[in-house]
């Protein structure tokens, strides 16, 4: 590699005759390489090669509130896929799975989660266990959806009112779980 910059393990970062490894890198048949994900560090004066490592985003937490792709809907719970949790301010690059029981979906008695979740759907909720998969909740006027297309013709719907408009084949659809935050107006 010869300068700083970003490493993986394996990365060539320099020859033994240059630099001694250090921190976070080793010597392979005469080759200083790294041995972990991040920043590689070489010192000339020193005449040492190292890596710093990259930090890992927090994992969610009890509490926090994410953002969320539904990937699965079944009539008692939904499996969603969790991409970026909004209170650490952070996007997760391989998300992580979340599950909303019907009990959690809305303050209203529910049938089958289909009323109100559909596949694709993009959605605010609130974090309720500390290990995966998450158990979620989108009880709350805060919680629920934020974006959403028409089952029909995939047209993203618009809020109109306390519902969702379709304005390509003007379906409205009333029992969906809609967030205050809801992107379309």
């Amino acid at each position: 590699m010869g300068e700083e910059g970003f490493a993986v393990p394996g990365d060539e970062l320099g020859v033994i005759e240059e630099y001694m490894p250090a921190h976070n890198a080793y010597e392979f048949d005469g080759v200083v390489r790294a041995k972990a994900v991040g920043r590689a560090k070489l010192d000339a004066i020193k005449h040492e090669a190292r890596v710093v490592e990259a930090k890992r985003p927090p994992l969610p937490k009890s509490g926090d509130v994410i953002h969320a792709i539904v990937a699965v809907v079944r009539d008692a719970v939904a499996y969603a896929d969790i991409f970026y949790n909004e209170t650490a301010k952070v996007f997760y690059p391989v998300p992580f799975r979340g599950v909303i029981h019907i009990s959690e979906a809305s303050n209203e008695r529910l049938r089958s989660l289909h009323e109100v979740y559909g596949y694709g759907d993009v959605l605010r909720a609130r974090v309720l266990s500390r290990k995966p998969p998450y158990m979620l909740s989108t009880r709350g006027p805060e919680y629920g959806l934020l974006l959403t297309r028409c089952p029909k013709c995939l047209t993203p719907l618009k809020k109109k009112g306390l519902w969702l408009y379709c304005p390509t084949c003007r379906r409205t659809h009333k029992k969906r779980k809609i967030s205050r935050y809801y992107a379309l107006r």
